[in-house]
């Protein structure tokens, strides 16, 4: 039988990317090494800015991901996933771009995105309010999957989305300025029922809550798809 071996499309950011190896390996039952998943990491940190991709007509990152997918499942990977919210966007284009190089029964590709409308689903989650770049707000990657799944999202004033914004290129920066008085505003001002949840839909924003102590009602899309990526090994 084929070993299922996970690829991960990263460097988007590099710390996002330990993150979800990180959460793969805590979310493992494993007593030993050999227990643990195969894992392939491609950082490729040439990847364009997929923000400035969508708004600004920026560098196409989807070349540079076609080939970071094409080189993990050459090495072996058979399930592929992204720690990238907003490169989503080319979900769909990657796919056709990898298929044209790679026999597409080869690989899976799992969609973090519709991993995390599954996961809400599963919870009765009616509703739920989206943080992260301005490119996955405009690109409206989140609302086009969501709806298929009647879950109601709602986003941030102009203003608290330039702050998320700011924090996420500050963190990429590694600068240690994450607005946190403003971060639980948003949340505290919210409607915080147990139907509503704060999706964290960029890679950093687990990363900076964390640091920042911030938990309640909080969803972690880099965690749902180490999850599902450890499920796709043991089927």
């Amino acid at each position: 039988m084929k070993e299922n071996i996970i690829g991960i499309i990263g460097g988007m950011g590099p710390m996002a990317t330990a993150d979800l190896f990180k959460k793969i390996i805590l979310n493992t039952n494993a007593k030993s090494d050999q227990e643990h998943a195969h894992v392939i990491i491609d950082s490729n940190v040439m990847i364009p800015d997929r923000t400035d991709a969508i708004l600004n007509n920026g560098e196409n990152p989807v070349p540079e991901l076609t080939k970071t997918a094409v080189n993990l499942i050459n090495a072996g990977a058979n399930i592929l996933i992204m720690p990238c919210n907003t490169a989503h966007y080319f979900y769909n284009e990657i796919i056709e771009k990898v298929n044209e190089k790679i026999n597409k029964e080869n690989y899976v590709f799992l969609n973090m995105i519709k991993e995390t409308a599954k996961y809400l689903k599963k919870q009765n989650v009616e509703s739920a309010c989206l943080l992260a770049t301005t490119g996955t707000y405009k690109s409206k990657v989140y609302q086009n999957i969501f709806k298929d799944y009647n879950i109601e999202l709602s986003v941030p004033s102009k203003e608290n989305q330039n702050m998320i914004m700011e924090s996420i290129y500050n963190y990429k920066k590694g600068i240690k300025k994450y607005h946190k008085e403003e971060f639980l505003k948003i949340v505290e001002k919210s409607d915080n029922s147990s139907n509503k949840k704060f999706i964290l839909g960029c890679t950093e924003l687990p990363l900076i809550f964390e640091e920042i102590g911030i938990n309640e009602n909080i969803v972690d899309p880099t965690e749902i798809i180490a999850k599902a990526a450890i499920e796709a090994v043991q089927k």
